[in-house]
């Protein structure tokens, strides 16, 4: 009797030790489970209080232009402080470092579409970004056949352009899909759009953008950069080369032309005929600004990209702010 009386003894402490590995298994686990969701609370407030911060910081930073940019009405140049001093300003637990840039001067091809709100293409602006395509170095066929077959993606009907491809060419691809048949959500939709391979984005994807509503943003030639000659060429007057273009940009005195009319006068500009010129194109006030937003918060650091649009009335509003992965 004694014997077994030990071995149910031994029974039930081995039954006991095993209950208390468990219990201690799952109290690992579950002080582990916990430890996990505190540390994801504490990053996704940290990330949330990043965001508000840039947010806050950008609404901030649209007063500061609007008051920068109050005693110029609005006109910048190359060398304006605005893009050469960075700001700074605290924010929260952090700081918040703006850059801004210029964001007027590019081919908004929302502007393809006209104004009847019938998803139809304005033949102006289609145009205009034909001539824009073959000042970037494409020749005619390519600038008629690419501006096509963008005309033909995003109007409503499906009726094919000359060179055109609507929704038969997309069905017949190994992986079928349709036209979009409305505006642009982000360029870089541009990929699904016949004809515009890697080659074709590379040469145009830092002269087009897509602004807010279907108006064509007005260049401002005092702060042109020399890449940016294609714009000048398509938007102001197909009998402006792309060399001329790049000339007068080059050529452009120090501070920029004070006005308009000054650029106007311009021997390459004379000399062409005043109906082969869109002179509203052109202006030495900026309409959009760009800024790199970076905010600090503690041990975190993100990075966010900012537009702003300029009314005529001076006022700056925040357009859009997202977050840079790059």
């Amino acid at each position: 009797m004694r014997q077994q009386y030990d071995g149910e003894k031994g029974a039930t402490l081995l039954s006991v030790l095993v209950i208390v590995m468990l219990m201690s298994a799952a109290a690992v686990a579950a002080t582990d489970a916990l430890a996990r969701s505190i540390m994801v609370a504490r990053s996704s407030g940290a990330r949330a209080e990043t965001f508000w911060t840039a947010r806050g910081a950008a609404d901030a930073a649209a007063a500061y232009l609007a008051k920068a940019m109050e005693t110029t009405g609005g006109a910048l140049n190359e060398e304006s402080a605005l893009f050469t001093q960075p700001v700074t300003l605290p924010a929260g637990h952090g700081i918040v470092a703006i850059t801004v840039r210029e964001a007027s001067n590019c081919f908004n091809l929302n502007a393809l579409l006209d104004d009847t709100g019938a998803a139809g293409v304005a033949d102006d602006q289609l145009m205009a970004y034909r001539d824009f395509l073959t000042a970037t170095g494409l020749n005619e066929a390519e600038a008629q056949s690419l501006a096509d077959k963008l005309a033909d993606w995003i109007d409503s009907d499906a009726s094919s352009r000359t060179y055109g491809a609507e929704d038969g060419y997309y069905a017949s691809r190994a992986e079928p899909y349709r036209t979009a048949g409305a505006r642009l959500r982000s360029l870089s939709e541009l990929s699904a759009v016949a004809g515009y391979d890697p080659e074709i984005l590379a040469r145009i994807g830092n002269l087009v953008c897509l602004r807010p509503g279907i108006a064509q943003s007005v260049l401002n030639v005092n702060t042109l950069t020399p890449d940016q000659a294609p714009l000048l060429s398509g938007l102001f007057s197909a009998e402006l080369s792309e060399s001329e273009a790049l000339s007068l940009i080059e050529g452009r005195p120090p501070g920029g032309w004070a006005d308009v009319d000054v650029f106007l006068q311009e021997p390459l500009i004379v000399q062409i005929a005043p109906n082969a010129r869109h002179d509203a194109a052109v202006s030495m006030v900026s309409s959009y600004l760009a800024a790199d937003v970076d905010v600090g918060t503690g041990d975190l650091a993100t990075a966010y990209r900012a537009l702003y649009g300029r009314a005529a009335g001076g006022a700056v509003s925040l357009v859009s702010l997202v977050r840079r992965d790059f």
